[in-house]
């Protein structure tokens, strides 16, 4: 029932965006294609991928040393064991090293493996975070939504949100090289 009413809104979504131009209709079909992927996503995780492409981590913590201490807290809670061996295993499984965020892809999701495994350091990835909520509108916090918890439950996701252009230019070429070196399994 949660996918027929997700793929209905999506459907909706669809037929209003076409209205406007190519563009948007591209927005909707990125939703198919996360819905595709996410079997388990409802409605208010899609409403989360498109609130992140729009307003980035502009919600999240803007001061560096709690920055430092919330996600150092929450990569030692995640568990090695949760994770293949192999980043291509990773990169192909339930919940990639990264993904663009919805049509406009302004911003990445970065998985926090990344800092647990040592292919981005912590220090830089707070850097990022922080640099890409710099001048971005701060939403309302009635607005922030979580993932559903059948989201979580399926995928458990650990990522922060970096600007696609920070990411390319620092993160994507260190991860490009980690998954040259790393084995195929």
């Amino acid at each position: 029932m949660k996918k027929l009413i997700l793929v209905a809104l999506v459907s909706i979504v669809n037929c209003q965006l076409s209205f406007f131009n190519s563009a948007h209709a591209q927005c909707a079909e990125a939703l198919m294609q996360y819905a595709q992927r996410y079997p388990a996503a409802e409605a208010q995780d899609c409403y989360k991928l498109v609130f992140q492409d729009l307003y980035g981590p502009g919600h999240l913590l803007t001061d560096s040393l709690a920055a430092v201490r919330y996600i150092s807290s929450e990569v030692a809670q995640m568990s090695d064991a949760a994770y293949p061996e192999y980043l291509h295993d990773i990169h192909d499984g339930p919940f990639p090293l990264y993904e663009y965020t919805l049509c406009d892809s302004n911003f990445v999701r970065v998985n926090l493996i990344l800092v647990k495994r040592g292919i981005i350091s912590l220090p830089e990835l707070v850097s990022a975070v922080l640099r890409s909520a710099k001048g971005m509108v701060t939403p309302d916090a009635k607005y922030v939504m979580s993932h559903s918890a059948a989201f979580k439950a399926a995928y458990d996701p650990h990522y922060r949100i970096v600007r696609r252009d920070i990411f390319e230019r620092e993160f994507g070429p260190a991860i490009r090289l980690a998954l040259i070196a790393s084995p195929v399994h």
